[in-house]
């Protein structure tokens, strides 16, 4: 192992994740691969963060930290820190997320075997209770593995928006000039950058990247706040680089509706599907931005969307929103109560399995018991 040279740097922006940043460092430190380097850098965080920084680089002289004076956000954040890069390849994370321990390890010996630029690694989603299920994003773009593809051979590659689930020749980043985008959701088009520079990509579904979702309100992270205009103004400016992307080189021209379909399908969607809570403000603009733009995509886009998706959108198109309200409301019951049957479903497979029978048979013998004694006492 050489500090002078890794084979990996890690890139992880840090900002107010105290509550995560220990489980997010123990998950790199505990590497199998130990030819890494760690490079986080504090956007000037509030809470606890430098601590925990300082006390980890104390121990382990992988550890790389550096502080910004003052906030600058994640997307300046990992571009001062790319420039501190010494190792032959280049890997993001989030302070919040982790990683397979031996993940690295298995990523770096399939990139090296097959001679690829760049591999792409699955993603699953969990939250303090433990994994939720996986990533819709990445359940389209990970779907078996690949030696070597490109994003023309494979367009599913425009669900892959995350730089966090691959790793990346640090040369196929410095030579084509790749770098964040000073907005929110500057992974998206960071991600379609590399896809368009390079047609060496491997995919190893093995090894799996861990996406924290936030479900406490004060710790949501800033993307997750999808009824500020903001958000979507910034989703919207991203969007449309992207697509000048795409078309400024006639060969990927014919990804255009693919990322058209990817559009309608997750990134209006996701905007969409807060109308019912947002307020009339938040509902003029969702008509002012997005409505026009929809507009003008080709009908047969819409005809593979799902059924009910298909229906907001003409909705959206017809000026129909308390209609679209609605349905959203309808909906959000529905997924609520599904997700309350599910629990339900689990309880009862759970007990009528025979450790779980044993288990509700014990417990249940146990209160009686109490409840006898506490009679007999009570007599």
């Amino acid at each position: 192992m050489s500090l002078d040279k890794p084979k990996i740097s890690i890139i992880v922006p840090v900002y107010n994740t105290a509550n995560y940043l220990e489980e997010c460092l123990d998950s790199l430190v505990n590497q199998s691969l130990e030819d890494i380097e760690i490079i986080c850098i504090d956007d000037k965080s509030e809470d606890n963060s430098p601590k925990i920084l300082e006390k980890y680089a104390s121990k382990d002289k992988r550890i790389k930290v550096l502080y910004n004076k003052e906030n600058t956000g994640q997307a300046i954040a990992r571009n001062i820190a790319m420039k501190s890069v010494k190792g032959e390849y280049i890997a993001f994370m989030d302070s919040d997320d982790k990683v397979d321990l031996d993940g690295y390890e298995k990523v770096l010996n399939f990139c090296e075997k097959n001679n690829l630029d760049m591999v792409l690694f699955d993603v699953v989603r969990f939250d303090k209770k433990g994994i939720i299920g996986g990533s819709e994003l990445h359940e389209k773009s990970i779907q078996k593995e690949s030696k070597k593809t490109s994003i023309l051979e494979d367009m599913e590659f425009v669900y892959d928006t995350s730089p966090c689930n691959k790793l990346i020749k640090t040369s196929l980043i410095r030579d084509n000039n790749i770098e964040f985008i000073d907005k929110l959701y500057e992974d998206l088009l960071f991600s379609m950058e590399l896809f368009c520079s390079t047609d060496s990509v491997g995919v190893l579904p093995d090894v799996k990247y861990y996406w924290r979702r936030r479900r406490d309100g004060q710790n949501k992270s800033t993307t997750q706040n999808r009824t500020n205009k903001k958000n979507i103004a910034d989703r919207i400016f991203i969007i449309n680089k992207i697509e000048d992307l795409f078309k400024s080189n006639e060969k990927y021209d014919c990804l255009l509706d693919s990322y058209h379909f990817k559009l309608l399908e997750i990134d209006y969607r996701l905007f969409i599907d807060q109308i019912d809570i947002g307020d009339s403000d938040y509902r003029a603009f969702i008509i002012e931005t997005i409505k026009p733009i929809i507009e003008n995509y080709p009908k047969e886009l819409f005809e593979n969307l799902s059924m009910i998706n298909k229906i907001k959108y003409d909705f959206l198109i017809e000026d129909k929103i308390d209609e679209l309200i609605y349905i959203r409301e309808k909906e959000r019951n529905y997924n609520f109560y599904s997700k309350q049957n599910q629990r339900l479903n689990q309880e009862i497979k759970t007990v009528k399995s025979t450790k779980g029978w044993i288990n509700y048979k014990k417990d249940n013998l146990t209160t009686r018991f109490k409840s006898k004694m506490s009679k007999n006492n009570g007599d």
